[in-house]
């Protein structure tokens, strides 16, 4: 009986100190009577634990808030060099790769060549290869690290470290993670990179003060990253999200192969250069030099542009009236499609939204770069830092 209301004393303790992280995670700085009053913990248990955290040099004493009379606040933040993250995005050919602070600040970026050599081991050994010379090449202790975090694309089971099937690299039912952490002797977690990059958005972007909001990245691909009720959605088995897979044109998918129905084969970066190719325009080497076209005034690029942005606009009404969520994020390197593909999205959103639904929802168009993808992988290592006790303890068992 005793050990028992220990182990209950422990955990709430353990969830009002993560409490407590999230706030300065969430607020930037605060200082100790603000804590008190958004955490609703009395003022004992926040001096207690604020205390033990400023010990331990995860938090620290910055500077005095705003005068509002009576004395002083000492505000207080969180450490960033409290430890550290390691995050790649892994693509065909390379690896690029962030190590960032307690913060998400990233204090070092590196690309990698990766090989064309897939097979479970040989991706192990060369990954392992990359980990080891960027920490190395970050000046900071390895100890430091609070572990890895890997971003790619596919069917990822995260809470199994199991890659289930990578479109890019072929890999069918590998588990990257244990493989990974055996080999370094460092924590290490795997996520699908849409995943990662709305993580990010949800610990220190534009989504950390909503707990319903989406991510949609267009590129190569198109992709969704779901925040429901404050936590990443990943479904029943971490396939959730794939939004580019949905049918957007039955005529097309009737035909062989299916996929040119997808939303990916309608409005991805390479279905609008295939969509040219095949109006008998040059084959346009990448995006930017579709929108330059479109930008000099050739009418086939600017309708190519505006065909991808409007299929967008519609799936992004439908998860609208699927999710009614408060926030959208359209990033990833489609976004640079500028107004010629942006604007139809955002007039499609309009108008196929269900009556008064998107007047709660605010918009976001932000880029993302391959820095920003290493980033979001990090962030895969962040999350779990300051995740709740409770979804830990569900996961452990």
């Amino acid at each position: 009986m005793t050990q028992s209301i220990r182990g209950n004393r422990d955990l709430i303790k353990a969830m009002n100190r993560n409490l407590l992280l999230n706030i300065l995670r969430r607020e930037g700085a605060v200082s100790r009577t603000q804590l008190t009053e958004i955490s609703d913990l009395s003022v004992g248990a926040v001096s207690q634990i604020i205390n033990e955290l400023i010990d331990e040099k995860w938090v620290f004493e910055s500077g005095e808030g705003d005068y509002t009379g009576g004395r002083r606040q000492t505000l207080l933040r969180l450490n960033p060099d409290a430890g550290y993250a390691l995050g790649l995005k892994v693509m065909e050919t390379r690896v690029v790769c962030a190590v960032t602070s307690f913060e998400a600040r990233t204090l070092y970026y590196n690309d990698y060549p990766l090989g064309s050599d897939y097979t479970p081991q040989a991706l192990v050994t060369a990954l392992a290869r990359i980990i080891e010379e960027t920490i190395a090449a970050s000046g900071l202790a390895r100890h430091l690290f609070f572990g890895i975090g890997i971003g790619l694309a596919g069917f990822i089971n995260s809470h199994e470290g199991i890659v289930h099937y990578s479109p890019y690299l072929g890999l069918r039912d590998v588990p990257l993670a244990r493989m990974l952490q055996d080999a370094l002797g460092m924590p290490v977690a795997i996520e699908n990179d849409v995943n990662t990059l709305t993580l990010t958005e949800h610990l220190f972007g534009a989504g950390r003060h909503h707990r319903n909001f989406i991510v949609v990245t267009v590129g190569r691909g198109v992709g969704l990253g779901m925040v429901l009720h404050g936590q990443l959605y990943q479904g029943a088995a971490g396939g959730a999200g794939e939004l580019g897979h949905t049918i957007s044109d039955l005529e097309k998918a009737g035909r062989v192969p299916s996929e040119s129905g997808t939303l990916e084969a309608l409005s991805a970066d390479p279905a609008i250069i295939a969509s040219l190719a095949r109006s008998g325009q040059p084959l346009y080497a990448n995006l930017a030099e579709v929108v330059r076209a479109a930008e000099d005034g050739n009418a086939e690029a600017q309708a190519a542009l505006r065909r991808s942005g409007e299929y967008l606009g519609v799936a992004l009404a439908g998860m609208v009236n699927i999710l009614n969520p408060s926030l959208i994020i359209v990033s990833g390197e489609g976004v640079n499609g500028g107004p010629y593909r942006m604007q139809p999205m955002l007039d499609a959103l309009r108008r196929y939204s269900f009556n008064g639904l998107l007047k709660h929802v605010e918009i976001v168009i932000e880029p993302a770069d391959d820095r920003t993808w290493a980033r979001g992988a990090a962030a895969l290592v962040l999350n779990q830092v300051f995740a709740s006790p409770l979804v830990t303890r569900q996961i452990a068992n």
